[in-house]
């Protein structure tokens, strides 16, 4: 993993998300982490494009911004890592689309909070569009996450059509890495997805993780969501990860009750990985 970018609007949970990547990099081979904002949203509508004046100073303000930001994450990352700031007017969408595929970019990382019912209304719509659209691992990381190292990693995994989507070169790459111990989780609240196509799904798991020494668990809870946040405060996860599909995607995992939960109690980041045939999930 060599690049992480870190999408920010400028706001307390960005900052605390780019202290949280900053840090990352001493556990993971990183060599450039970039700085990343978008300024899209404050183009005005009534200014016209040959305005070149107008344009440069919004891309000036949000370099000088950015490099504020820079010289607090410095102190922080792991030594060799290159810091460096990109603005542009494209949307998030077409950001993680098409700007950070041409950085090579291995990992997004957003906050996904913040201590305003406004700001948490955004920054929570702006990750669930992030996550809807990405194609390189998207790291979510709550207002009061602190990075202490991550060890234990929670799985959550839905056991539907496993072998096509799952993207395990990704998955058993960001292992190797992190060389974290892992809990695979299934939900299913009285067998309801149960088939018997079930067997064959849990025999490509154990197939492809055994060797890496997963865990494996199924819990029976009636709210796939708070399923999940729960098993991982009981195991003391540091990370959820998950890979959304477009009947499965959790979006009750974003919704207040349960974004203020990963943001002020758990504290665990959620790492979302494209699936092998990732798209649009709109």
């Amino acid at each position: 993993m060599q690049t992480i970018i870190l999408a920010t609007d400028f706001s307390e949970a960005a900052l605390r998300a780019g202290i949280y990547a900053a840090m990352l990099t001493r556990q993971m081979p990183v060599t450039r982490l970039i700085l990343y904002h978008s300024y899209h949203d404050l183009i005005a509508t009534d200014v016209p494009l040959t305005d070149a004046e107008y344009y440069l100073k919004i891309q000036e303000d949000s370099i000088r911004r950015l490099n504020d930001i820079k010289s607090r994450l410095i102190p922080l990352v792991a030594a060799g890592v290159a810091i460096e700031c990109l603005a542009n007017m494209s949307s998030l969408q077409e950001a993680i689309r098409v700007d950070f595929l041409k950085e090579n970019t291995e990992l997004v990382v957003m906050g996904i909070t913040g201590k305003s019912k406004v700001k948490e209304k955004i920054m929570g719509s702006q990750a669930i569009m992030a996550a809807r659209h990405t194609t390189v691992p998207l790291l979510l990381i709550p207002f009061d996450a602190t990075y202490k190292g991550i060890k234990r990693i929670v799985f959550a995994w839905d056991m539907e059509n496993s072998e096509k989507t799952f993207p395990e070169r990704l998955f058993k790459s960001i292992l190797q890495v992190l060389k974290a111990e892992l809990f695979m989780l299934n939900i299913d609240y009285n067998n309801k997805n149960f088939s018997k196509e079930t067997i064959k799904e849990q025999a490509f798991m154990h197939h492809s993780l055994d060797p890496v020494n997963a865990k494996y668990f199924y819990s029976n809870h009636p709210d796939a969501a708070q399923g999940i946040i729960d098993f991982a405060e009981r195991q003391q996860a540091d990370l959820v990860m998950i890979v959304p599909r477009k009947k499965t995607f959790p979006n009750n995992l974003f919704r207040k009750k349960v974004t203020n939960r990963l943001a002020f109690h758990i504290k665990i980041p959620l790492l979302i990985l494209p699936g092998n045939k990732q798209r649009a999930l709109d």
